[in-house]
């Protein structure tokens, strides 16, 4: 089921977030949904139990399916006679989830927050993790809204911090993703999740302080094109690419959010495969491009800009992004 590749997210390496994508051929139309990037990665086994911790507590699969239909009856028939019941419309919102029958879980939740007057945390979390696993790029803004709402009611939900920082990770706002993982070590979860988060906070330090390899390193001040100023949606993505000049895949990769302009350094450590890094003196190709989609791979009309460089010996280079992708 969907929940459990993002329960996973928080033992990723961050690295393979965007190397794998970058590995796949180009596909016309392709777009990047929440749930399409996050089950891309590789996955370490370990984290699964983070999804059964952040849940809310008012539902607990049965065993099997017939004994999950018979409760989704039963609470059925007792909201029709009951329909202010809200810890009632919670509980068949959570049963309609553990099904993977994310469409109808959304309605119960938004019956439950409805009777709240809009204000219950758990069913405005709950709403927002049924918009994610119905895998609708799209309602990924929505979502991230309803999340946020639910943390100024609730700052200590485990499901809307650990769901807003999945986000925060996957638009590149890393600073945002650390703190919301560090909020949720903060709960007290059980070892197992509490070594999965501090794995996937280790990793989001190794890319906001990144070891730079002097000998191969690539500094550069990327700035945006007048032109495209105050064009972009705040949640794009940069992506920055050192690429051998026989082409092939880049030999390094980094990816960050907005705004612009900003620094970004790049060297052997920032390898996508490990026998593929650029070379010291290696005469390469940078690309700073923008995706609004997250999609690592160039879609027709992304901002991008592009120079040369000598690694490690090209001292501070500018780079604008000025073009759009064909």
């Amino acid at each position: 089921m969907p929940f459990i590749f993002v329960a996973l997210l928080l033992s990723f390496a961050a690295g393979a977030f965007v190397a794998l994508p970058l590995l796949r051929p180009k596909l016309p139309g392709a777009r990047a949904p929440m749930i399409a990037a996050l089950t891309s990665i590789v996955l370490v086994i370990g984290a699964a139990a983070l999804y059964a911790w952040v849940g809310d507590a008012y539902w607990s699969a049965p065993a099997d399916k017939t004994a999950a239909d018979q409760t989704i009856s039963t609470l059925a028939r007792h909201l029709e006679k009951q329909p202010d019941d809200r810890a009632g419309w919670l509980q068949l919102a959570q049963a309609y989830g553990a099904l993977g029958n994310y469409s109808l879980a959304l309605r119960c939740y938004q019956s439950a927050n409805r009777l709240a007057g809009g204000r219950d945390p758990a069913a405005l979390a709950g709403m927002a993790e049924a918009l994610l696993m119905q895998d609708d790029a799209d309602a990924n803004g929505k979502a991230a809204e309803l999340l946020e709402r639910a943390l100024q009611l609730d700052p200590h939900s485990g499901k809307a911090l650990f769901y807003s920082a999945v986000i925060a990770f996957h638009n590149g706002k890393l600073d945002l993703a650390r703190e919301r993982f560090e909020a949720i070590l903060a709960l007290g979860p059980p070892e197992s999740v509490r070594t999965a988060l501090q794995r996937q906070i280790d990793a989001i330090d190794a890319q906001l302080h990144p070891k730079v390899d002097p000998a191969t390193a690539i500094h550069l001040h990327v700035t945006l094109s007048p032109a495209l100023a105050g064009k972009l949606p705040s949640d794009a993505s940069l992506f920055v690419f050192v690429r051998a000049p026989n082409g092939g895949p880049p030999l390094a990769v980094k990816r960050s959010g907005l705004p612009l302009p900003q620094d970004v350094d790049l060297s052997a450590a920032d390898a996508m495969v490990a026998d593929r890094a650029v070379q010291p003196g290696q005469t390469v190709s940078v690309v700073a491009r923008i995706s609004t989609t997250g999609n690592p791979v160039a879609q027709s009309g992304d901002p991008y800009g592009e120079t040369r460089a000598v690694a490690g010996k090209s001292g501070a280079l500018s780079l604008q992004i000025d073009k759009l992708s064909p």
